[in-house]
């Protein structure tokens, strides 16, 4: 004859082992909270400090009276702030695509036809080379390259006979906008290369393998396997690089000021100007809000939308 007690005991342990797992998984939650909190309170107040500073400045005129939001109003009725717009969303056309397709293009490159370790690592290292340096260094640097004069490639292209005049690469609005292009594609194609090429080396061998016994070519790869495991962190970059994009400065500053006229004057130079040169602080402010407000949006939106169930899929696939 069953034992009554014994039957009654035996669910109930597993309802006690989950209960004490819960607690457990309790505790450790509360215990990190409480390990990241003193970190998370000093991010916050960091953060949070010069944002309300910026938010009171741009409700204030400049002898601190309240004025709501004529500094806004301000802002976004100067013509100057439209022509900063377009100066930056046509660097950000010119950069942009360039550095994702010749990065991309280049890790592809190294991941399918260098299998070397030595070679990768130099490749690395030559990659890393770019990002390391000050962009106040790297505008110095094309200075020598673009400038009218002693620039070197105007010097070579006059020596070789291609052309019998300088060319004003700082002078004529595109070019001057194209010469600071090339400079962030010069320092940031590496960024994008090392970013992609860390991403290729998460798809599945095993996968990369069948789709070749398959027939698979190399397009055809990259765009039913690679392409998947991959979008994400594009998107990701393509984020990042909008953000870096709104702040560049140093190397337009350094190589055009913003000329020649406002045809490089992004929005960073214009917000530069707005605070230093004419001392609007209200006005500075204010756009300074409003782009921050803007990119946490923006933000917002790329992580929620980003693929990341799709390669969930093909890998259960």
């Amino acid at each position: 004859m069953a034992d009554p007690v014994a039957h009654h005991a035996a669910p109930a342990r597993p309802a006690l082992a989950h209960a004490r797992a819960g607690r457990r998984e309790a505790s450790e939650r509360r215990l990190s909270l409480l390990l990241l909190w003193p970190v998370l309170g000093a991010i916050s107040a960091l953060a949070a400090y010069p944002f309300a500073l910026a938010v009171k400045q741009s409700l204030s005129a400049q002898t601190g009276e309240f004025i709501g939001l004529r500094n806004y109003s301000r802002a976004l009725h100067n013509p100057l702030l439209y022509d900063a717009l377009t100066a930056t969303g046509l660097y950000a056309v010119l950069v942009l695509p360039t550095e994702i397709c010749l990065g991309l293009g280049l890790a592809l490159l190294v991941h399918r036809m260098i299998r070397s370790t030595a070679a990768r690592a130099a490749i690395f290292v030559m990659a890393v080379v770019p990002l390391v340096v000050p962009p106040v260094a790297v505008g110095v640097i094309a200075r020598l390259f673009y400038a009218p004069g002693y620039g070197v490639i105007n010097q070579v292209l006059m020596r070789s006979g291609l052309t019998d005049h300088e060319i004003g690469f700082l002078s004529h609005p595109f070019l001057a906008m194209v010469s600071v292009a090339s400079v962030d594609v010069w320092q940031w194609t590496a960024f994008v290369y090392l970013v992609l090429f860390a991403g290729l080396q998460t798809v599945p061998r095993e996968m990369v393998e069948a789709a070749r016994v398959d027939g698979a070519g190399g397009w055809a790869l990259f765009r039913h396997i690679e392409f998947h495991y991959l979008r994400s962190l594009l998107v990701l970059i393509l984020f990042f690089r909008v953000a870096d994009v709104l702040r560049v400065f140093d190397h337009i500053f350094i190589l055009t000021g913003g000329g020649p006229g406002s045809s490089t004057q992004l929005l960073s130079l214009y917000l530069y100007r707005i605070e230093f040169k004419f001392f609007d602080d209200g006005q500075a402010a204010a756009l300074a809000v409003t782009v921050l407000v803007v990119v946490s949006i923006l933000y917002s939106l790329v992580t929620r939308v980003l693929p990341v169930e799709k390669v969930e899929k093909l890998e259960e696939g």
